[in-house]
């Protein structure tokens, strides 16, 4: 069976879970570098890591082991590239002429697409001129890399999976009472999640409606602005701060409706735990979970950067009738049944043996623009 080295930035809860699950996989050998162990930029502590893992923290003695693994495993699965020693080490399996792929989620943070594009031009060098495999994750990532990156290559739509279970309802919720409910933001608070604009949305909808409340969970350099900007109606919101995952699931619970109000987000794991909370969720259309989760069945999507789209969601939720609104948590549940761990586990491996197959064919045959779920059918 093939080894599989990955090589990603740091162990995010969701990463850790889900590298688990493959290393538990029978006759799979999985083995994990992590650029650094923490990021100032997160407060995700490292815990419960079972797989193989090295955690390279920029010492040029790990750099170097790696380098000496390579030539061992099967396939090696690029997850960031944005490091110097990461740039050299995708070219130096490129000029191997070993098995590897590129796995990342939508590029492009709206206004700096175009210059995004020659970045990873010169980030990604090797990989413009090998026509290796792309994993996106997501649909709409994979779209992305097959419009940059051309149709003369394989691509896998290759998402973040996590067990959705522990989002599961631990009661039956109270049934959500018109003109009453509570919103729920979970993220870090900066401007590319969009927290801002949910705040606006908010303030209005507040003055129509004096029983809607918001939990705003996570931390970020707009806390401070955001609180100023709620000061009016600071008595109906609550800021939690960071919450470590395990304590996510009762918040969710103690909610009605999820916002992710994102301006971009390549994936947005939040997406999938708020449906499988029985949450209906107001999403964005820059947002590729939301892209490929939601519909008018269990939630809304709204344009992204827009205001008043997210406004009129949210007082959608609000007067939307309680018979209603218990169709759109219950279809919410059932969206995410067969969004499983073990799936995404099938679909990881599936995606490694499909990349494997089109790297040993000679010459690669130029595949037509078909569909991310088309090219993993069989698997």
């Amino acid at each position: 069976m093939p080894k599989v080295l990955i090589l990603t930035h740091i162990p995010s809860p969701y990463q850790v879970e889900y590298f688990n699950a493959l290393s538990r996989h029978d006759g799979h050998t999985v083995s994990v570098a992590y650029l650094y162990e923490r990021s100032a930029a997160r407060f995700w502590e490292v815990t419960n890591v079972q797989h193989e893992s090295l955690f390279l923290n920029d010492e040029r003695s790990r750099f170097e082991s790696i380098e000496v693994l390579m030539p061992s495993v099967d396939l090696v699965v690029f997850n960031y590239y944005q490091h110097p020693n990461l740039t050299r080490l995708i070219k130096a399996r490129a000029n191997s002429g070993q098995a590897w792929c590129f796995w990342g989620e939508r590029p492009g943070y709206w206004g700096f697409e175009r210059l995004g594009t020659v970045y990873r031009k010169w980030k990604l060098a090797a990989l413009h001129d090998a026509p290796v495999s792309i994993w996106g994750i997501g649909e709409w990532a994979v779209e992305r890399y097959r419009r940059e990156f051309g149709t003369h290559r394989h691509y896998f739509n290759v998402p973040y999976y996590s067990d959705l279970d522990r989002f599961a309802p631990a009661q039956s919720r109270v049934c959500h009472r018109q003109g009453a409910l509570k919103f729920l933001y979970s993220g870090s608070l900066i401007h590319r999640k969009g927290v801002d604009l949910l705040a606006s949305a908010f303030g209005r909808l507040a003055d129509e409606f004096p029983s809607i409340e918001l939990d705003v969970v996570g931390e970020g350099e707009l806390r401070s602005s955001l609180e100023r900007q709620l000061s009016k109606h600071q008595a109906r919101v609550r800021f939690w701060g960071f919450k470590d995952w395990n304590e996510l699931p009762a918040l969710y619970w103690n909610s009605d409706v999820l916002c992710v109000p994102s301006r971009h987000d390549g994936w947005g794991l939040v997406v999938p735990e708020g449906l499988a909370a029985g949450m209906p969720v107001i999403g964005t259309d820059r947002t590729g979970a939301a892209r490929e989760l939601l519909s008018e069945r269990n939630g809304w999507i709204v344009t992204a950067g827009d205001e008043e789209c997210l406004y009129q969601a949210m007082r959608k939720a609000v007067v939307l009738p309680t018979c209603q609104f218990s169709e759109l948590a219950s279809a919410a549940r059932q969206t995410v049944s067969q969004h499983s761990l073990s799936g995404g586990v099938e679909r990881f491996l599936c995606a490694v043996h499909g990349t494997l197959a089109a790297f040993d064919q000679k010459p690669l045959t130029i595949l037509p623009s078909s569909s991310p779920s088309d090219e993993m059918k069989g698997c």
